[in-house]
């Protein structure tokens, strides 16, 4: 029987990616581990399927919903032994003031049971007022157990855990000693992607070791719950040969490599064939494609390679001048402008597509949850559509006088702003969303493709 659990943490930096991280790479070596990552981090889930060799699931309550949260998690997690979903932020950190979309939301509409992540360096009783805290802030939240973080060694460790489990009576399961290898490097917008991170397998074989030696698997195992039998198993469908796929060249490169998985699926069960391709190495797109996808990414970190690439530029223009469907978002946005200009003010010139420039800032321009209304058919959605997404970039536009489609409000805030620039099928758009969450505009950009 499939089995589900979340790991929280009290905030962010309290060490829970580590942690989750070493426990799905120890419990892959015996079960099948299908990872999550509540919110929208693209990075994390990136770390997830290189420990677990699974595909990670963005669980987002904002882009998804309610119903569509549950159906996701349950349709997942019903193909693996054990589901670790890892949270965002602290436990109850969320959209606004209400802690909608946070961890302990999700956690009690999964009825799942949390393992929570204590930073405990230069703690001892403290810890046990801490987590008190958290178990009567929400009562109804199963608070199955505590996870120490950064603790100065075994002595400290038998300490913090009689504290906490005479004081609070929530059973502490185990911990990580304070070593600052085992931290993963950040830089603006999460972590160091794997593939720029150096000595990583060893690290990663130390994580484990000490996952192993300190934290009680078996019973975070025991603390897991049930997955509902409340979905049918899908069953692959391969098309005949005389009902081809509809071809979507997609980036994929390190450059762009920010999509959610759950929404590529979808795209493959209604009728795409993915065919992946890169800006950065490729000189010129996939033969016979109906359709382009760019998705985000660190395009400004290869602004050189990027621009240099000009045969691949020359394709990408030719076919959307042409007509060719087009979504971008985020660095596929980016790409897509007339130039990137660095921090330090180097032009870098892209495709050109859009005639403003992408300008580095050495601030965020636009970051969290957004909502967009359509006050133009574009070639995902028609005109009135209202769509949940998320920006978080560090460039802004400049100079464009381009057609727009989308107003961008942040209700919270009470702001919003124009976005989601048009030419002819293509459309482009700071704004990140969760395709799963929206199979009618995966039918429109199929439709589009189709037509041709």
């Amino acid at each position: 029987m499939s089995r589900g659990i979340m790991i929280a943490g009290t905030h962010s930096g309290s060490g829970k990616t580590t942690i989750s991280l070493g426990i799905m790479g120890v419990l892959s070596k015996k079960y099948k581990v299908v990872p999550f990552k509540i919110g929208p981090d693209y990075i994390d889930p990136t770390y997830h399927r290189l420990i677990s060799g699974s595909f990670s699931y963005n669980l987002d309550l904002h882009m998804l919903g309610e119903e569509k949260f549950k159906k996701l998690y349950h349709e997942k997690a019903r193909y693996g032994d054990i589901s670790i979903v890892e949270g965002v932020m602290g436990l109850f950190d969320g959209r606004d003031s209400s802690g909608f979309a946070s961890s302990a939301h999700g956690a009690k509409l999964l009825a799942l049971p949390v393992i929570l992540v204590v930073d405990a360096g230069g703690m001892s009783k403290s810890a046990s007022a801490m987590v008190m805290g958290f178990r009567d802030f929400a009562p109804e939240l199963n608070l199955a157990g505590v996870l120490l973080n950064r603790v100065g060694g075994e002595m400290h460790f038998e300490l913090l855990k009689e504290c906490i489990e005479k004081d609070t009576g929530v059973p502490v399961l185990g911990y990580l000693p304070k070593e600052r290898d085992l931290a993963i490097p950040e830089r603006p917008l999460g972590l160091i992607p794997p593939e720029e991170m150096q000595d990583l397998e060893h690290s990663l074989e130390r994580l484990y070791h000490l996952i192993e030696e300190n934290i009680d698997l078996d019973g975070i195992l025991q603390k897991a719950s049930p997955v509902e039998n409340n979905t049918t198993l899908k069953q692959k469908i391969i098309p005949a040969e005389n009902d081809p796929k509809t071809k979507i060249a997609i980036a994929m490169d390190d450059a762009f490599c920010f999509y959610y998985q759950a929404g590529l699926e979808l795209f493959e069960e209604k009728g795409a064939l993915l065919v992946p391709f890169s800006p950065l190495r490729d000189s010129e797109l996939p033969d016979e494609v109906s359709g382009l996808y760019l998705g985000g990414g660190f395009p400004e970190n290869f602004g050189q390679v990027l621009s240099q690439n000009k045969s691949m530029q020359d394709s990408i223009f030719n076919a959307i001048e042409g007509g060719l469907p087009t979504y971008a978002e985020g660095g596929g946005l980016m790409y897509l402008m007339k130039a990137i200009r660095d921090r330090d003010g180097k032009r870098h010139p892209m495709v050109g597509i859009f005639n403003g420039e992408a300008i580095m800032t050495n601030r965020l321009q636009n970051f969290g949850y957004v909502t967009a209304e359509a006050i133009k058919d574009n070639v995902i959605a028609t005109k009135g559509s209202i769509i949940s997404g998320h920006e978080f970039h560090y460039s802004k536009i400049e100079g464009s006088s381009d057609k727009i489609s989308y107003i961008i409000k942040k209700p919270e805030e009470n702001r919003e702003w124009q976005c989601g620039y048009i030419y002819k099928s293509c459309l482009a758009s700071y704004m990140h969303i969760d395709f799963y969450a929206y199979p009618e505009l995966i039918h429109n950009f199929l439709s589009n493709c189709i037509n041709y």
